[in-house]
């Protein structure tokens, strides 16, 4: 993918010594020999950059017969005298191009030329310089060629941090592609997940050696032992995209797929690490082995506050004109029903519309008329066009009320207001296929409630106006208060180590977190309809006013919604 035509922008997340930096020398090799351009290639430093220059790339063209005649350029000097090369440590010129070898702390090597090939390594040591982030300062320097291409390369450390980039935050924007393999048993495809691995202690409590084994998680058969992989299982793996409708392309290589890597050794370094306590250690085996990035426990406690005081006032006209589309999350309660409703914009920049609160008897019909209101409301922007709601989830998940909710949504279906029901299981998708399972035949969507909060706290974090950015506004009757923030960050996503197993899950801060199950109610609806947002913006107002003009939703096997 690093040298099709098709493909501008290419990430890899990988464990350490899994040949990433040999991947960028192949790539970098192709366009020397294949396509000369214009190429940079940058180190977390400028020193990294000449030792990697002297110890990996002069090596390479000393051993490549291609590679050396094409960097034996014979060129001018100021004098009008020739001579052979003008190549140095970090400037190589060749026929038709040259390679610039840039720290990631240089700001006059990154910002000094224009570049079509764009090759990033260890990007999570960039750290930033007074001009910015380096990765951006170094990508607007492919913006004048229609053709680049940009590579991504690094071994995670954490999620997020201060003072630089990092790859999962790359990762996460690309189609997240895992190794898949076919199990020998069942015929049935899974990734090499670290969740895959078992073992078990001998009488003395420690590890049994020989009980070391990965498992198909369909089957429950082994199939590997404690050594290095089978060659063939390997070669049964096929890349499988968990995104599949992002541009970038993106791979997670794991240690577990390297050809070289016995599994009893990852599984005594994993143990050793736990049987120590030893968090550092933890965190080493999970970036360098597993290639993931590291999950501080520790929440930020000040989330809600920090959303609240970030609330803007939106144009006294009406509702900002970037929003192109309605959604709702309903909440349902034995003694009241809450509702949020969020504006959605191109590349998923949303805006808090309103939260309301309706109390009453939930088996009664005067709070669900009250919902009805908002849902057949129409919603004034600052450009004139007028919005109704497009898609609606409602949490059908008390069984109490699960009856009720499935009455009053299937009376409303051709409005697209559906019943919902939360699973927790992790890895599950945000939204599929519905099912109508039911006595009332109503559509029924199951929401991977993990998918819905780990994407929705990605969005909350982001803190620059555009893409993903989530707006909230200022005035007082929209129903943004405190205790609606409080509400929504509510939870936070937990990692224990417990007997040499990973254990993952949300964790409650407070007791309410009726605001935070709408939010990714409104989030799972907006993906549903799936709108085409270019298009939207492309044909004008008209096209957003979803009451005369219904948008095209999903086809799924029993119909079309």
């Amino acid at each position: 993918m690093a040298t099709s035509h098709s493909v501008e922008k290419v990430v890899i997340m990988a464990a350490s010594q899994v040949a990433k930096s040999e991947l960028l020398m192949n790539v970098m090799g192709y366009y020397i020999d294949q396509e000369p351009s214009s190429i940079m290639m940058i180190q977390p430093t400028v020193e990294n950059a000449e030792a990697f220059s002297k110890e990996r790339i002069d090596p390479t063209i000393q051993a490549s017969p291609v590679l050396k005649e094409k960097m034996s350029v014979t060129v001018s000097d100021e004098k009008g005298r020739s001579r052979k090369s003008s190549s140095t440590i970090r400037m190589k010129h060749f026929t038709g191009g040259y390679l610039a070898m840039v720290g990631s702390n240089s700001p006059s090597g990154l910002a000094s030329r224009p570049i079509r090939v764009l090759l990033c390594d260890e990007i999570d040591r960039y750290g930033s310089t007074q001009e910015g982030d380096p990765l951006k300062l170094a990508v607007q320097r492919t913006q004048n060629f229609t053709n680049r291409k940009i590579v991504f390369v690094s071994t995670p450390t954490t999620e997020q941090r201060e003072g630089g980039p990092t790859i999962y935050e790359e990762f996460m924007k690309s189609d997240q592609r895992g190794y898949f393999v076919t199990c020998p048993h069942c015929g049935k495809q899974f990734e090499m997940e670290w969740g895959n691995v078992h073992w078990s202690n001998d009488e003395q409590g420690d590890l049994d050696e020989n009980s070391i084994r990965m498992e198909c998680p369909h089957c429950n058969q082994k199939v590997r032992g404690n050594g290095k992989p089978d060659p063939y299982l390997l070669e049964s793996g096929v890349w499988i995209p968990k995104n599949p409708e992002a541009r970038t392309i993106g791979y997670h290589l794991t240690s577990l797929c390297s050809p070289w890597v016995e599994l009893r050794d990852l599984v005594e370094e994993w143990v050793d690490a736990n049987h120590k306590k030893d968090k550092k250690g933890l965190q080493e085996f999970i970036n360098l082995k597993l290639g993931e990035p590291w999950h501080e426990d520790e929440a930020d406690l000040n989330l809600w506050e920090k959303l609240s005081q970030r609330r803007e006032f939106y144009p006294e006209a009406g509702l900002p004109k970037e929003i192109l589309m309605l959604t709702c999350g309903v909440d349902v309660q034995q003694n009241r029903l809450e509702a949020t409703v969020f504006g959605w914009g191109a590349d998923f920049e949303s805006w808090g519309v309103c939260h309301r609160v309706f109390f009453g008897d939930t088996k009664q019909n005067e709070v669900w008329s009250q919902l009805d209101v908002l849902l057949i409301e129409n919603f004034h922007l600052q450009d004139g066009r007028e919005l109704r709601i497009a898609c609606t989830l409602v949490d059908s998940g008390d069984g109490s009320m699960t009856d009720t909710v499935y009455q009053y949504t299937k009376a409303r279906e051709k409005s697209r207001v559906f019943s919902s029901k939360g699973s927790s299981v992790a890895g599950k998708d945000l939204i599929g296929p519905p099912s109508q399972n039911n006595r009332y035949r109503a559509f029924l969507f199951v929401v991977g409630v993990d998918a819905g909060k780990r994407l929705l706290f990605n969005r909350l974090k982001v803190n620059d106006f555009g893409p993903a950015y989530v707006h909230y506004p200022m005035a007082r009757d929209s129903g943004f208060t405190e205790e609606y923030f409080k509400q929504l960050t509510a939870e936070v996503f937990e990692r224990k180590f417990e007997k040499g197993r990973v254990k993952e899950g949300w964790k409650k801060l407070r007791e309410r977190n009726e605001a935070l199950d709408c939010a990714v109610y409104a989030t799972a609806a907006i993906e549903i309809v799936r709108p085409a947002f270019n298009q939207l913006c492309a044909q004008g107002a008209n096209a957003a006013v979803v009451q005369s003009k219904p948008v095209k939703t999903r086809k799924y096997s029993k119909g079309v919604i």
